[in-house]
């Protein structure tokens, strides 16, 4: 079943991203190849357009199918996949040495520090209600990942509020792991714990796909 392969799949890409981005914190040298630079760029793509595909097959394959309620705000979730989507993508002409003459909303760094907060937004909001619609057999097995990710994710909006405030107060933009370095260092604490909180979600509704409830018998 697509779903359940996606979020496997999901999973095993969140793990090894924020693995390397980790990794390129505590040792930011390694970036000062060209070919590792390029390489994370293709592997950063490849990680949300996973993420992109999965929320795609879960309103198709689970959402539409016994969640009518919760259309809109998955769209709106998926439309903030899409739109960080963008981000990692104009990234891709670089690597190929390539020139692309963007639109100008595009390349404003306001679209890059705003974007994130927006789409994380909209995703907080997806699992709230969520939550709040969660029939005697989710809420079994989904209560307390749901709730997990929630955290998770609000952890995120704060980072992401970080990353937006030091660009209105510097007028310069700079992601988490290209601030100061001691700064960057102390975030990576939080960020393990929201990528915990968030895995334990995806594990859960994996391992959810595979039970016997006849509402989640998906094709």
């Amino acid at each position: 079943m697509c779903l359940k392969k996606i979020t496997l799949l999901l999973i095993v890409s969140i793990i090894l991203s924020f693995s390397i981005r980790i990794v390129g914190t505590v040792f930011p040298l390694i970036f000062k190849s060209i070919f590792v630079v390029k390489a994370t760029i293709l592997f950063n793509v490849l990680f949300i357009l996973i993420h992109l595909i999965f929320w795609l097959v879960f309103y198709r394959e689970y959402i539409s199918k016994i969640k009518d309620s919760l259309k809109k705000a998955c769209m709106l979730a998926i439309l903030g996949s899409l739109a960080v989507s963008v981000i990692y993508l104009k990234k891709i002409p670089f690597v190929f040495d390539m020139y692309v003459h963007f639109p100008i909303l595009l390349m404003n760094p306001y679209f890059d520090a705003v974007v994130p907060l927006i789409s994380s937004v909209f995703h907080l909001s997806f699992f709230l209600f969520f939550r709040k619609e969660l029939s005697h057999d989710e809420e079994t097995v989904l209560s307390k990942p749901i709730s997990s990710i929630i955290i998770g994710i609000s952890i995120f909006i704060f980072l992401h509020l970080i990353v937006l405030s030091n660009f209105i107060a510097t007028k310069r933009f700079y992601w988490l792991e290209h601030m100061p370095r001691s700064f960057a260092l102390g975030t990576i604490p939080l960020i393990i714990i929201a990528v915990l909180l968030m895995l334990f979600f995806y594990y859960s509704f994996y391992r959810f796909i595979d039970s016997e409830t006849p509402e989640n018998r998906i094709k």
